[in-house]
C-alpha cells in the first residue's frame, strides 16, 4: 500500500521505528563479551565509514559506536577483526548514564563480514516518528535551505529522540506545511551532531528526502 493511502496515526502504530544501514571498517580492536544476569552476551564496537556531503569536496570520517547483544555479540566477538569490512543493519537507540549525560548508538540486529578492509561505505537511516521540536527555517553559509528537526521514534520512551537536519526543498515544505505533532517519514544519514545539539542526542540524521504524515 502506498504510504501516502495510510493515515499519519495508524502509520506510525504499524511502524514507529529508525533503522540503520552501514558498510564500513571496524575500528576496535579488543572487543569484549560482558553478560547480563539472564546470561544473554552484549558488546560494544566501533566502525568507521567516510561521507562526502552534497556541495562538499570534502570527504568525512565518522566514527560511531555499536551495541550488539546475544547471538550477534558473540559472533562479532570471534569474527570481527579491526580494518576488516562489515555491513551492519540496526536502529537508534539513545541512553542515559549514572550521571544523566545521554549517549547514543546503533544497536546491531545483523552483521555481515566482509573480511578485507572495504573501500566502499555506505550509510543509510530512516526514520518514522513525530515531530517534537522544529526549528525556523535557516540559511547555510552556501545559501543552502535547512531545518532542524528533533524526531521521538518511540512515543512510549522520550529518551528516542533524533536530531535531524533537513536540506532544500525538503525543508522547505515541512517548514511550511508541519507542525509540533505531525508525523513524517524521513530518510538521510548519520553523522556527529553539533555541539549545539548533543544534549539531546550525539547523533545527527542528514535529512535528504521526507514524506510529511499528517496528525
Amino acid at each position: 500500500m502506498p504510504l501516502k493511502a495510510l493515515s499519519g496515526e495508524k502509520f506510525l502504530q504499524v511502524i514507529c521505528r529508525s533503522s540503520v544501514e552501514i558498510l564500513g571498517n571496524i575500528v576496535s580492536k579488543d572487543i569484549t563479551l560482558r553478560y547480563f544476569s539472564d546470561g544473554t552476551a552484549i558488546t560494544q564496537f566501533e566502525v568507521l565509514f567516510k561521507r562526502k556531503p552534497k556541495g562538499s569536496g570534502k570527504e568525512q570520517v565518522e566514527v560511531f559506536q555499536l551495541n550488539a547483544r546475544g547471538e550477534q555479540a558473540e559472533r562479532i566477538k570471534q569474527y570481527a577483526k579491526a580494518g576488516d569490512g562489515v555491513v551492519i543493519s540496526g536502529h537508534l537507540k539513545n541512553q542515559k548514564d549514572s550521571k544523566g549525560a545521554i549517549s547514543s548508538a546503533i544497536e546491531v540486529e545483523q552483521v555481515s563480514f566482509v573480511g578485507a578492509p572495504s573501500q566502499l561505505y555506505w550509510n543509510k537511516v530512516t526514520l518514522v516518528g513525530e515531530i517534537v521540536g522544529k526549528s525556523s527555517l535557516r540559511k547555510s553559509i552556501n545559501n543552502q535551505s535547512y531545518l532542524k528537526l528533533q524526531v521521538s521514534t518511540d512515543q512510549s520512551d522520550q529518551q528516542h529522540v533524533v536530531n535531524c537536519n533537513l536540506w532544500a526543498y525538503p525543508a522547505e515544505l515541512i517548514d511550511k506545511q508541519a507542525n509540533i505533532g505531525d508525523k513524517l517519514v524521513l530518510e538521510g544519514a548519520l553523522k556527529k551532531a553539533f555541539a549545539e545539539d548533543k544534549a539531546i542526542s550525539p547523533i545527527l540524521v542528514d535529512g535528504h528526502t521526507c514524506l510529511h504524515l499528517k496528525a
